[in-house]
């Protein structure tokens, strides 16, 4: 009898052993799955310069300048310790791979937040946080922005830490929980260092601090009035009175926070000498003038009340672009189903938040709201989790002990969110391949080198290109070949446009200004060349035609971007096909002419934005224009075939 005692003992001794190793492989093989963000951005990850900003980002921080307002400075002073640290890869690659550590930190936040909410919840939430994360991190919006150099996707990753600090405040504040050690405001502090840090990032992590705030206040509310014994309405001055006398923690939060903002020192020490942007950042107007965007940020122009229902129509666009309709619905059901649960404080953290960064991003007419949005549809991500987390809850009061049901749904909401996002995005969203960066600096020096003639080329666009191949690659075009500068105001419509006409003069990109002068554009190769009214020669590239129709002739084409003199075929599905045309008119049109371009059952019909009206046009002057045709993602192969009518 008592050796079968033994003999059970031992058996269920064995059996706990065995769920308790097998628990922890399962623990530890979830936890690999986090391994899939960085992997799927690294694979996706750009390799060269990518025009625009993140070109400027790359250089700046190369050489220690100052970018354009606000500045930037915490991407700046990581950069380049980044680019120093890590010996692989090009310069731009080490940028590049910034965003998607960057990327990857945003999701494991996430994932840290929704654990920190349910636990120590059973292994199944860690499943759930882990969803979340994948959910966020897979998402188009927030990918795009992890596999190539910007200060977005650090903002957004500051989002995500504040959230995760107070949550880990809130939660070690519990009265259920909280004991001498684990009441201590570490995790506030935290959040404080993490809140300044953000500022010198970019001002748009300011406004999330109205929802900090409120949350920070209504759980000093809730232990006030614990403490107090009195759960009635107190009064207000009794309250304020509590706060007085937490004077130690409010002044240490402060110096935390100073201390995230001291990044800014940054401007003042090195402006002086800074081998690029200004000069004035030792004084307090020229400091203000570029972390405030004085001038920019003051004509920003917004969207009224009565356009924001339109507006709304707007995010749930871009919401349904980042998730399928049954992520949507958890985290709807994320928002409220709390309620029942009285955790009511931390998701009005959530939607606080939430609303602070939408009521302004929404709004805003003249930046990118696919980059400033990045927040709030991480919040969405992360309500996306407790969704899930709350919907399992509910199942399990009713299913009791049986857990498959909830496997299996958590399965089907794995397929419905991370793999969905990943078999839809991997295609289309990848930068592996992108070279326009570094095609664009090597056709500008094939286009000019050797030529010696002396032509001024004005950046715009592609101008942060050039700055790279000039402080990083320390390339630069011989002046007697070109000469590139950058115009500024309205000072390009005089004099200096008028001498750069009377020799070779190139745009890198179409600009109002120019035309706007009374110049006309003309695109060659990877510029556009400024010439005079009038001109009646046809660019050598191009394929000379005669094909009348109506008031308009057609006199030459390229089907095609032409690289190194040779045409280019070969466009692929999603791609951008450019056609450019030479027009001209005996007399000048009447009316208004727009080509209308046909590919397969799909007719193109281009606005006249970018383009010279033909009212406009000088009798027997030929007119060259580009059009970029933009062949649909399910387009089959196919020899394009062109008529003219």
């Amino acid at each position: 009898m008592t050796s079968s005692i033994k003999d059970t003992e031992k058996t269920e001794k064995a059996q706990r052993g065995f769920s308790l190793t097998a628990y922890r492989l399962l623990l530890a093989d979830y936890r690999l799955f986090l391994l899939l963000i960085p992997l799927l951005y690294l694979f996706t990850l750009a390799r060269t310069p990518v025009l625009g900003d993140p070109t400027e980002y790359t250089f700046i921080a190369n050489v220690l300048g100052i970018a354009h307002p606000p500045g930037y400075a915490f991407i700046t002073v990581l950069g380049k310790l980044l680019q120093t640290l890590i010996p692989l890869g090009s310069i731009a690659w080490r940028m590049h791979l910034l965003a998607a550590v960057s990327g990857t930190v945003a999701a494991l936040f996430v994932y840290g937040t929704v654990r920190t909410l349910y636990a120590p919840a059973a292994n199944l939430h860690a499943w759930v946080a882990l969803f979340a994360a994948l959910v966020v991190g897979t998402a188009v919006d927030h990918w795009q922005h992890s596999i190539h150099a910007n200060p977005h996707i650090i903002t957004a990753t500051f989002t995500a830490a504040n959230l995760y600090f107070l949550t880990r405040w809130w939660s070690s504040n519990k009265a259920e929980t909280r004991t001498a050690e684990s009441g201590k405001d570490r995790w506030l502090y935290v959040f404080c260092l993490s809140a300044g840090l953000g500022v010198t990032q970019h001002p748009l992590t300011v406004f999330g601090f109205p929802a900090y705030t409120l949350f920070i206040l209504a759980i000093w509310f809730k232990e006030w009035r614990l403490e107090s014994g009195d759960r009635r309405s107190s009064p207000l001055f009794s309250f304020l009175s509590s706060l007085l006398r937490r004077w130690p923690t409010i002044l240490k939060m402060f110096g935390f926070a100073l201390l995230g903002l001291s990044v800014w020192l940054y401007y003042p020490l090195r402006s002086p000498h800074v081998p690029f942007g200004p000069t004035t950042m030792n004084t307090l107007n020229g400091f203000l003038d570029h972390v405030l965007a004085r001038g920019l940020s003051e004509s920003l122009p917004y969207f009224s009340l009565a356009e924001q229902p339109q507006r709304l129509l707007v995010f749930w666009s871009i919401l349904h672009l980042q998730f399928s309709l049954p992520i949507i619905a958890l985290a709807i059901f994320g928002l409220f189903t709390p309620l029942l649960n009285r955790q009511l404080s931390i998701v009005n953290l959530y939607t606080g938040t939430f609303l602070c960064f939408y009521a302004f991003v929404i709004s805003l007419r003249a930046q990118d709201i696919m980059a400033y949005i990045l927040g709030p549809m991480l919040i969405v991500g992360l309500l996306a989790g407790i969704g899930l987390a709350q919907l399992l809850a509910l199942l399990q009061r009713r299913l009791g002990q049986d857990k498959r049901p909830l496997w299996l749904l958590t399965a089907v909401f794995f397929l419905l969110g991370p793999t969905l996002q990943i078999v839809r995005n991997a295609p289309v969203v990848s930068l592996a391949n992108f070279s326009e960066g570094s095609d664009y600096i090597q056709a500008t020096f094939d286009w000019f080198a050797g030529t010696g003639q002396q032509a001024t080329a004005k950046r715009l666009g592609a101008h942060d290109a050039l700055w790279y191949s000039q402080f990083v690659d320390e390339r630069w075009p011989d002046a007697a070949d070109m000469t590139p500068i950058r115009f500024h105001g309205t000072a390009v419509a005089g004099k200096r446009l008028c001498l750069f006409a009377r020799r070779p003069c190139l745009s890198q990109q179409l600009s109002p200004r120019i035309v706007d002068a009374g110049f006309r554009l003309r695109p060659r190769g990877p510029f556009y060349q400024v010439v005079e009214p009038g001109d009646a020669t046809l660019p050598p590239e191009l394929t000379p035609t005669n094909a009348t129709g109506e008031e308009i002739t057609v006199v030459g084409y390229a089907l095609g971007a032409t690289e190194n003199s040779a045409q280019l075929t070969n466009y692929p599905a999603g791609s951008y096909l450019p056609i450019t045309l030479a027009m001209s008119a005996p007399l000048t049109p009447t009316a208004y002419y727009v080509p209308t371009i046909h590919v397969g059952t799909l007719d193109f019909t281009f606005t006249t934005d970018s383009h010279l009206l033909t009212p406009t046009w000088q009798p027997g002057e030929i007119i060259v224009e580009r059009f970029d045709v933009a062949l649909p993602l399910l387009c089959p192969a196919a020899i394009i075939r062109s008529r003219w009518i």
